[in-house]
């Protein structure tokens, strides 16, 4: 075993890996563990290492106490100034509000007192446009009566003497300029 080749006046690593797995490391401020350390090398009674560690924990207590009583004044300070913030968010919000609902008002105020002359324009409309209406039903009843095979028949005579040229061209002319109808 290696703790029996350990040489005189040295530490044993296997004796301080053992006691290392028997304590527990605690984060405490240089003040107590300096107490602390005093008093387990001189051997004192459990009473007086109590006593100390009693007088730590209120130490911590009444440090945790205050810091505890700071964040809540802190917390409290924030909550004042949201609850400030959100009231001046509904103010705004209201005034806004009240705004739109006046704007809305009066407009609505205004088209209600215009309806009647905006109703009469609209009713004289309608009255210049039903005869427009009646007239251009009858055109159209009358373009689909009109008969358009003798319009087809001029259209293509049409065409065909625009693609007359030369001789036939100029007797095409001599004709229509001669034989008129009466």
């Amino acid at each position: 075993m290696v703790s029996e080749t350990v040489p005189p006046g040295e530490a044993d690593p296997l004796k301080e890996d053992k006691e290392m797995k028997e304590k527990e490391i605690v984060w405490v401020d240089k003040e107590f563990a300096e107490r602390l350390k005093k008093l387990e090398s001189e051997e004192s009674t459990r009473e007086q290492q109590d006593r100390v560690f009693d007088e730590y924990l209120a130490k911590i207590s009444d440090y945790v106490k205050r810091d505890f009583a700071a964040s809540l004044e802190g917390l409290e300070e924030d909550a004042a100034i949201f609850t400030g913030l959100m009231l001046k968010v509904k103010q705004v919000f209201e005034k806004a509000k009240d705004e739109q609902l006046t704007a809305s008002y009066a407009l609505w105020e205004k088209f209600e007192e215009e309806k009647p002359s905006i109703s009469k324009k609209i009713a004289g409309l309608a009255e210049t446009l039903n005869p427009l209406i009646d007239q251009l039903t009858t055109v159209n009843s009358l373009l689909d009566k009109l008969n358009t095979y003798n319009i087809d028949r001029v259209v293509e005579s049409v065409s065909l003497l625009n693609g007359l040229y030369g001789g036939g061209k100029d007797m095409m002319e001599f004709l229509i300029t001669n034989f008129k109808a009466k």
